[in-house]
């Protein structure tokens, strides 16, 4: 079953094993020390089935809701042992839905106030990131030999395409060669304020 955050709008399978049979016969045998526990469990669950959430999203909500600490613990590693929350998976579906909008450092920046580690960070990158390219988005030797011709590019990276869109957007029907000097200078500004890499805006500008 496919579970889609409602605000964000990226896909996530959290709820993929939510209907095995097992799940529902051990979650059905859940003992809790008191009805505290529970109804933070039931509140885990419900803020979960609006959209996916990372860690310490969750259990910020489940806080200000007024839990107690030992209740939310016990929701918290009620949700995480079934795999209904997992900041790996959370930011690998945020990276992969944000990747062509947004540049990498607001993409890291966001899903670090969301409280996801830098190890995690790291990796979900790596993973969202892979490609067979050689860094800049162009053509690889092997491209090159198959045919295709320097400087072109293949699959471009996803910030260099989120860069272009952001920029047209910017530019509403413009073309860079009739903005003065001023504009263009007013433009990377704004653009590296959204984190984009200041040798890729010049790329993009030269």
């Amino acid at each position: 079953m496919e579970f889609t955050d409602l605000k964000k709008g990226f896909p996530s399978d959290i709820h993929s094993q939510r209907d095995s049979a097992a799940e529902v016969s051990a979650a059905e045998s859940v003992v809790y020390a008191d009805e505290e526990e529970k109804r933070a469990t039931e509140k885990a669950m419900a803020l979960l089935l609006h959209k996916d959430r990372t860690e310490k999203e969750l259990s910020d909500r489940l806080y200000r809701a007024g839990f107690s600490e030992s209740a939310s613990r016990f929701a918290m590693a009620y949700v995480s042992r079934f795999g209904y929350i997992n900041d790996r998976r959370y930011a690998e579906g945020y990276i992969d839905y944000h990747k062509q909008t947004k540049s990498k450092n607001e993409i890291r920046r966001k899903l670090k106030e969301k409280g996801v580690s830098d190890e995690i960070l790291t990796e979900a990158f790596e993973a969202c990131y892979a490609s067979d390219r050689d860094g800049d988005g162009r053509f690889t030797e092997d491209e090159h030999r198959n045919g295709l011709t320097a400087g072109e590019y293949c699959d471009e990276d996803p910030e260099d395409t989120a860069l272009r869109t952001l920029l047209n957007k910017r530019l509403k029907g413009r073309e860079l060669s009739e903005l003065t000097y001023e504009e263009k200078q007013k433009q990377m500004r704004y653009l590296a304020g959204k984190g984009f890499p200041i040798e890729k805006i010049r790329r993009m500008f030269s």
